[in-house]
């Protein structure tokens, strides 16, 4: 009766210490393959980024100021953003904003204003996204939002790129930063591709603890 007390609780132990260790390693691997893929859009967000900064010229948004929205100077760059967002289907929206002297970030250019001036921003708005940091960064270089973020104009995940003030000859002067969204929930839902690994890891676990107990029986028999 003790031989057989004794026995339970080892396999009970044992089947614990295989749940920690094959739950632990799924959680790790989960976390790496989350990761790996969260750094390969973030970076496929900034050179993307990067590339249409650079077609945007400083002298085509010198003068823009709080009720140009109408003309052809806003529009001509607003149609300028919509041309080259449309050759990715995941971006929602591709915008600048300047950076002031005081560390408020402001809208230039909203490349939805010429088609949803209701549900657009204007030249002046005071953006309201909490990455503000990642968009200071942005003076220097390509970033992007360390996650997800939502305003009132729904939930995003975002890359900023800097707009030189000499296209061809950089001084290292940024004149503005150009702004791309892609959805929240499209982010969340490609860089979230773990199931497996954690389908993996449940069955590892059930064919283990499976082990413990057939070969914990057979010797028992064996000792019968």
């Amino acid at each position: 009766m003790n031989c057989s007390l004794v026995n339970s609780k080892k396999v009970l132990i044992s089947s614990i210490l295989v749940i920690l260790i094959i739950g632990s390693l799924t959680l790790v691997a989960y976390n790496n393959q989350n990761d790996a893929l969260q750094n390969t859009v973030k970076m496929g967000l900034e050179s993307t980024a990067s590339v249409m900064a650079t077609q945007i010229s400083p002298k085509d948004l010198d003068g823009l100021k709080p009720g140009d929205e109408e003309s052809e100077q806003y529009t001509a760059i607003a149609r300028k953003l919509q041309n080259m967002r449309s050759m990715d289907d995941n971006i929602l929206n591709a915008y600048i904003l300047k950076v002031n002297s005081d560390q408020t970030v402001t809208f230039l250019v909203d490349d939805l204003y010429p088609d949803d001036p209701q549900g657009s921003v204007k030249i002046g708005e005071v953006s309201t996204a909490p990455d503000k940091m990642d968009i200071l960064l942005a003076l220097s270089g390509p970033t992007t939002s360390k996650q997800p973020y939502t305003t009132r104009y729904g939930s995003f995940m975002t890359a900023y790129a800097p707009i030189d003030d000499s296209i061809q000859d950089s001084t290292g002067n940024t004149y503005a930063v150009l702004a791309i969204d892609v959805s929240a929930e499209d982010y969340t839902d490609y860089t979230s591709r773990g199931g497996m690994i954690i389908l993996t890891g449940f069955i590892s676990m059930i064919l283990a603890i499976g082990a413990i107990f057939y070969f914990s029986g057979s010797r028992r028999d064996e000792k019968k």
